[in-house]
């Protein structure tokens, strides 16, 4: 009777342990996700978007790697007094922990591209792997935005013809790269800027160094006073008919 009596308390006990368990599991799903329409709701007044006027020059900044707030959200605090966009190709798996500084960028006016989910050369990989790469990275920001990524760009710009051909959304480059992520010095970032740039040029640039916000800070107001207006790469796409640094799937 007495081992009985134990063997059920054994049992009424381990049913408390799972029950307790499951209790906090949803807990923490629930205030996980409370946690995120938090922060969606915290960043969700939208910048009004400035009308483009096509006849004007036009160029579009874009930042590879991030996001990383010491640096993103200088820059777009710097974009913001001009009323100017630009492009964030964000990596997947650097999102976490980073969804207020993704969410001020949505909510900024700028846009979001795809820049794979662990930041790996698309080279070479078959189509599941770059299919898996780009999916993966999707996902993160989706969860995040609740949208997603309108462009691609392969790390290095590194690809082979089978990006071409699987992904629909344009395969974004560059026309001007300011090779900041190598010197990462501000001065030689705005020079290099400032002596290439021209009427529908896309200037790659990374917002992973504390340097490039401060390029940024120099390169946009005096940008927007040589009459330059900033637009994301969409906007940039539209208004320009050809704009080699971008291409296209390959049509069969």
């Amino acid at each position: 009777m007495v081992i009985k009596l134990k063997q059920h308390r054994t049992m009424v006990f381990g049913l408390s342990l799972v029950l307790i368990g499951l209790v906090f599991l949803l807990y923490s799903l629930f205030f996980m996700d409370s946690s995120l329409h938090f922060f969606r709701d915290a960043t969700s007044s939208a910048a009004p978007v400035t009308p483009i006027d096509p006849k004007k020059p036009m160029i579009a900044l874009t930042f590879d790697d991030g996001p990383y707030a010491p640096s993103t959200c200088r820059i777009l605090e710097a974009l913001d007094k001009v009323h100017g966009r630009a492009t964030f190709f964000v990596v997947g798996d650097r999102v976490k922990g980073r969804e207020e500084t993704l969410l001020k960028i949505q909510n900024s006016g700028s846009e979001i591209g795809n820049h794979t989910y662990a930041h790996v050369s698309l080279r070479g990989l078959s189509d599941g792997e770059v299919q898996e790469q780009l999916q993966k990275g999707d996902d993160a920001i989706r969860a995040v935005t609740g949208q997603n990524p309108t462009l691609v760009r392969p790390p290095g710009g590194a690809y082979s013809e089978n990006l071409l051909c699987l992904e629909e959304r344009p395969i974004v480059f560059w026309s001007v790269d300011t090779m900041d992520w190598s010197h990462q010095n501000a001065q030689k970032t705005v020079q290099k800027v400032l002596r290439n740039v021209k009427d529908g040029d896309i200037i790659l640039m990374h917002d992973l160094f504390v340097p490039t916000a401060e390029a940024v800070e120099i390169l946009v107001p005096e940008l927007h006073k040589r009459g330059f207006q900033l637009v994301t790469v969409t906007e940039l796409l539209e208004n320009r008919k050809e704009v080699s640094a971008v291409k296209l799937k390959n049509k069969a």
